[in-house]
Protein backbone atom coordinates (compact mmCIF):
# COMPACT_ATOMS: atom_id res chain seq x y z
CA UNK A 1 0.00 0.00 0.00
CA UNK A 2 1.40 3.41 -0.67
CA UNK A 3 -0.20 6.41 0.98
CA UNK A 4 0.18 10.35 0.23
CA UNK A 5 -0.14 12.66 3.80
CA UNK A 6 -0.55 16.40 3.05
CA UNK A 7 -1.70 19.05 4.84
CA UNK A 8 -2.28 22.83 5.56
CA UNK A 9 -2.76 23.42 2.59
CA UNK A 10 -4.40 26.78 3.82
CA UNK A 11 -6.44 28.01 0.81
CA UNK A 12 -3.91 27.24 -1.71
CA UNK A 13 -5.39 26.24 -4.87
CA UNK A 14 -2.36 26.35 -6.93
CA UNK A 15 -0.28 24.49 -4.70
CA UNK A 16 -2.99 21.97 -4.15
CA UNK A 17 -3.26 21.36 -7.59
CA UNK A 18 0.09 20.77 -8.31
CA UNK A 19 0.29 18.15 -5.37
CA UNK A 20 -2.19 16.45 -6.63
CA UNK A 21 -1.14 16.08 -9.94
CA UNK A 22 2.25 14.93 -8.84
CA UNK A 23 0.28 12.44 -7.03
CA UNK A 24 -1.64 11.05 -9.76
CA UNK A 25 1.44 9.44 -11.47
CA UNK A 26 2.75 7.98 -8.35
CA UNK A 27 0.70 4.77 -7.69
CA UNK A 28 -0.79 6.01 -4.29
CA UNK A 29 -3.29 4.02 -2.91
CA UNK A 30 -5.28 6.69 -0.82
CA UNK A 31 -4.58 10.10 0.23
CA UNK A 32 -4.92 11.96 3.38
CA UNK A 33 -5.44 15.18 4.39
CA UNK A 34 -4.47 16.13 8.18
CA UNK A 35 -6.05 19.58 8.19
CA UNK A 36 -6.58 23.64 7.35
CA UNK A 37 -7.59 23.47 4.69
CA UNK A 38 -8.60 27.11 4.57
CA UNK A 39 -7.13 30.72 6.31
CA UNK A 40 -4.40 32.80 4.82
CA UNK A 41 -4.68 31.92 1.03
CA UNK A 42 -7.12 33.57 -1.44
CA UNK A 43 -8.91 30.57 -2.80
CA UNK A 44 -10.63 28.66 0.50
CA UNK A 45 -13.98 27.77 -0.77
CA UNK A 46 -12.27 26.17 -3.91
CA UNK A 47 -9.75 24.02 -2.10
CA UNK A 48 -12.37 22.71 0.12
CA UNK A 49 -14.48 22.02 -2.96
CA UNK A 50 -11.66 20.02 -4.49
CA UNK A 51 -10.94 18.13 -1.37
CA UNK A 52 -14.86 17.21 -1.14
CA UNK A 53 -14.89 16.13 -4.78
CA UNK A 54 -11.79 14.00 -4.56
CA UNK A 55 -12.77 12.05 -1.56
CA UNK A 56 -9.66 12.59 0.19
CA UNK A 57 -10.22 11.39 4.09
CA UNK A 58 -9.28 14.57 6.55
CA UNK A 59 -8.95 15.46 9.85
CA UNK A 60 -9.81 18.95 11.28
CA UNK A 61 -7.00 21.94 11.55
CA UNK A 62 -7.60 24.78 14.09
CA UNK A 63 -8.19 26.53 11.48
CA UNK A 64 -11.23 24.28 9.93
CA UNK A 65 -12.69 24.67 13.41
CA UNK A 66 -12.49 28.47 13.50
CA UNK A 67 -13.73 28.89 10.26
CA UNK A 68 -16.27 26.04 10.45
CA UNK A 69 -17.68 27.53 13.62
CA UNK A 70 -17.20 31.74 13.09
CA UNK A 71 -14.85 31.83 15.88
CA UNK A 72 -13.10 34.94 16.65
CA UNK A 73 -9.15 33.62 16.63
CA UNK A 74 -7.59 30.40 15.32
CA UNK A 75 -5.76 29.52 18.46
CA UNK A 76 -2.75 30.50 16.81
CA UNK A 77 0.70 31.42 18.69
CA UNK A 78 0.93 34.64 17.31
CA UNK A 79 3.54 37.00 18.23
CA UNK A 80 2.02 40.69 19.60
CA UNK A 81 1.13 43.36 17.11
CA UNK A 82 1.05 42.86 13.31
CA UNK A 83 1.52 38.88 13.50
CA UNK A 84 -1.18 39.21 15.46
CA UNK A 85 -3.42 41.76 13.35
CA UNK A 86 -2.94 39.64 10.17
CA UNK A 87 -3.71 36.54 11.41
CA UNK A 88 -7.34 38.40 12.60
CA UNK A 89 -8.08 39.48 9.33
CA UNK A 90 -6.82 36.40 7.46
CA UNK A 91 -9.93 34.63 9.36
CA UNK A 92 -12.44 37.33 9.30
CA UNK A 93 -11.72 37.56 5.26
CA UNK A 94 -11.93 33.72 5.40
CA UNK A 95 -15.33 33.60 7.28
CA UNK A 96 -16.58 35.92 4.89
CA UNK A 97 -15.36 34.54 1.82
CA UNK A 98 -16.84 30.42 2.95
CA UNK A 99 -20.29 28.89 2.13
CA UNK A 100 -22.55 27.45 5.05
CA UNK A 101 -22.11 24.09 2.84
CA UNK A 102 -18.37 24.91 3.44
CA UNK A 103 -18.23 25.58 6.79
CA UNK A 104 -20.70 22.69 7.80
CA UNK A 105 -18.15 20.57 6.12
CA UNK A 106 -15.35 22.04 8.51
CA UNK A 107 -17.49 22.00 11.45
CA UNK A 108 -17.70 17.76 10.50
CA UNK A 109 -14.36 16.64 10.08
CA UNK A 110 -13.36 14.61 13.25
CA UNK A 111 -10.29 15.84 14.94
CA UNK A 112 -8.03 12.71 14.95
CA UNK A 113 -8.07 9.57 12.58
CA UNK A 114 -6.78 5.72 13.29
CA UNK A 115 -6.41 2.50 11.32
CA UNK A 116 -4.47 0.14 9.94
CA UNK A 117 -2.54 -1.07 6.89
CA UNK A 118 -0.85 -4.32 6.60
CA UNK A 119 -0.38 -4.75 10.37
CA UNK A 120 1.06 -1.22 10.58
CA UNK A 121 -1.03 1.50 12.89
CA UNK A 122 -1.70 4.70 12.19
CA UNK A 123 -2.77 8.60 14.28
CA UNK A 124 -3.65 11.02 12.26
CA UNK A 125 -3.72 14.15 14.05
CA UNK A 126 -3.60 17.78 13.44
CA UNK A 127 -1.20 19.14 16.14
CA UNK A 128 -0.99 16.30 18.77
CA UNK A 129 -2.75 13.79 20.02
CA UNK A 130 -2.54 15.29 23.11
CA UNK A 131 -3.75 18.19 22.18
CA UNK A 132 -5.53 17.25 18.64
CA UNK A 133 -5.87 21.19 16.99
CA UNK A 134 -3.36 23.45 18.83
CA UNK A 135 0.04 21.70 19.75
CA UNK A 136 3.13 22.19 18.01
CA UNK A 137 5.28 19.28 17.81
CA UNK A 138 8.46 20.52 15.91
CA UNK A 139 12.04 19.31 15.25
CA UNK A 140 12.73 21.54 18.52
CA UNK A 141 10.47 19.53 20.40
CA UNK A 142 12.09 18.51 23.73
CA UNK A 143 13.09 14.89 23.94
CA UNK A 144 10.61 15.11 27.56
CA UNK A 145 7.37 16.42 25.20
CA UNK A 146 7.80 13.90 22.63
CA UNK A 147 8.10 10.97 24.98
CA UNK A 148 4.75 12.07 27.11
CA UNK A 149 3.11 12.56 23.59
CA UNK A 150 4.27 9.21 22.24
CA UNK A 151 3.47 7.31 25.63
CA UNK A 152 -0.21 8.74 24.72
CA UNK A 153 -0.64 6.45 21.92
CA UNK A 154 -0.78 3.07 20.89
CA UNK A 155 -0.32 2.60 17.44
CA UNK A 156 3.02 2.73 15.61
CA UNK A 157 3.44 5.88 13.38
CA UNK A 158 1.77 9.41 14.27
CA UNK A 159 1.06 11.64 11.14
CA UNK A 160 0.61 15.18 12.23
CA UNK A 161 0.31 18.76 10.74
CA UNK A 162 0.23 22.28 12.15
CA UNK A 163 3.85 22.90 12.11
CA UNK A 164 4.29 23.58 8.57
CA UNK A 165 7.63 21.92 9.04
CA UNK A 166 8.81 18.58 7.84
CA UNK A 167 9.81 16.09 10.31
CA UNK A 168 10.62 12.97 10.92
CA UNK A 169 11.30 11.30 14.86
CA UNK A 170 11.77 8.04 15.82
CA UNK A 171 10.68 8.38 20.05
CA UNK A 172 10.21 5.05 21.78
CA UNK A 173 9.61 3.22 19.03
CA UNK A 174 7.43 4.70 17.26
CA UNK A 175 7.63 7.05 14.26
CA UNK A 176 6.12 11.11 14.26
CA UNK A 177 6.00 12.31 10.57
CA UNK A 178 4.67 15.85 9.70
CA UNK A 179 4.28 16.46 5.45
CA UNK A 180 4.91 19.77 5.94
CA UNK A 181 2.76 22.47 4.36
CA UNK A 182 0.96 22.51 0.69
CA UNK A 183 0.10 25.65 0.55
CA UNK A 184 2.40 27.56 3.44
CA UNK A 185 5.76 25.83 3.68
CA UNK A 186 8.22 27.61 6.40
CA UNK A 187 11.33 25.54 5.94
CA UNK A 188 12.91 28.22 3.48
CA UNK A 189 11.72 26.16 0.51
CA UNK A 190 8.75 27.44 -0.91
CA UNK A 191 7.51 24.41 -3.14
CA UNK A 192 4.53 22.44 -1.64
CA UNK A 193 5.82 19.53 0.06
CA UNK A 194 3.72 16.29 1.17
CA UNK A 195 4.61 12.93 2.11
CA UNK A 196 4.49 9.63 0.65
CA UNK A 197 4.67 6.28 3.18
CA UNK A 198 4.68 2.37 1.62
CA UNK A 199 4.04 -0.31 3.59
CA UNK A 200 5.29 -3.65 2.46
CA UNK A 201 4.36 -6.77 4.86
CA UNK A 202 5.01 -4.37 7.60
CA UNK A 203 8.08 -2.70 6.28
CA UNK A 204 7.86 1.13 6.46
CA UNK A 205 9.36 3.02 3.67
CA UNK A 206 8.61 7.63 3.42
CA UNK A 207 9.75 9.69 1.12
CA UNK A 208 9.37 13.52 1.32
CA UNK A 209 8.51 15.15 -1.56
CA UNK A 210 8.60 19.00 -3.01
CA UNK A 211 6.50 20.08 -5.32
CA UNK A 212 6.82 23.55 -7.31
CA UNK A 213 3.38 25.58 -8.11
CA UNK A 214 2.78 28.93 -9.39
CA UNK A 215 3.51 30.49 -6.51
CA UNK A 216 3.08 34.58 -8.72
CA UNK A 217 -0.83 33.37 -9.48
CA UNK A 218 -1.34 32.89 -5.53
CA UNK A 219 0.12 36.24 -4.69
CA UNK A 220 -1.27 38.07 -7.26
CA UNK A 221 -4.53 36.48 -6.12
CA UNK A 222 -4.11 37.65 -2.63
CA UNK A 223 -3.50 41.30 -3.49
CA UNK A 224 -6.43 41.34 -5.48
CA UNK A 225 -8.36 40.25 -2.60
CA UNK A 226 -6.96 42.76 -0.21
CA UNK A 227 -5.47 40.79 1.81
CA UNK A 228 -2.15 41.63 3.76
CA UNK A 229 0.79 41.50 1.80
CA UNK A 230 2.77 39.81 4.54
CA UNK A 231 0.88 36.49 3.42
CA UNK A 232 2.30 36.96 -0.06
CA UNK A 233 5.62 37.27 1.46
CA UNK A 234 5.82 34.54 3.55
CA UNK A 235 4.75 32.00 0.20
CA UNK A 236 7.52 33.98 -1.55
CA UNK A 237 10.47 33.22 0.78
CA UNK A 238 8.24 29.87 2.24
CA UNK A 239 8.78 31.35 5.97
CA UNK A 240 7.87 33.33 8.40
CA UNK A 241 9.77 36.29 9.08
CA UNK A 242 9.15 39.36 11.95
CA UNK A 243 6.24 41.62 11.57
CA UNK A 244 7.17 43.55 13.86
CA UNK A 245 8.85 47.24 13.05
CA UNK A 246 12.48 47.60 11.94
CA UNK A 247 14.45 45.63 9.78
CA UNK A 248 12.71 42.00 9.04
CA UNK A 249 14.48 39.04 10.88
CA UNK A 250 13.86 35.69 9.02
CA UNK A 251 13.60 32.32 11.36
CA UNK A 252 12.09 29.08 10.64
Amino acid sequence: MKLAFLGDVHGNLEALEAVLRDIEGRGIDEIFCLGDLVGYGPDPEAVVQTIKAKGIKTIMGNYDDAVGFSRENCGCSYAPGRESEVGDISLKWTIEHTSEDTKDFLRTLPKRLSFEVEGVRFLLVHGSPLNELLEYVKPTTSAKRLKEIIESVEENIVVNGHTHLPMTKWVGGKLILNPGSVGRPKDGDSRASYIIVEVNKGVVWFEFVRVSYDVKKTVEKIVKNGLPVELATVLALGQTFDMGPGKPEFFL
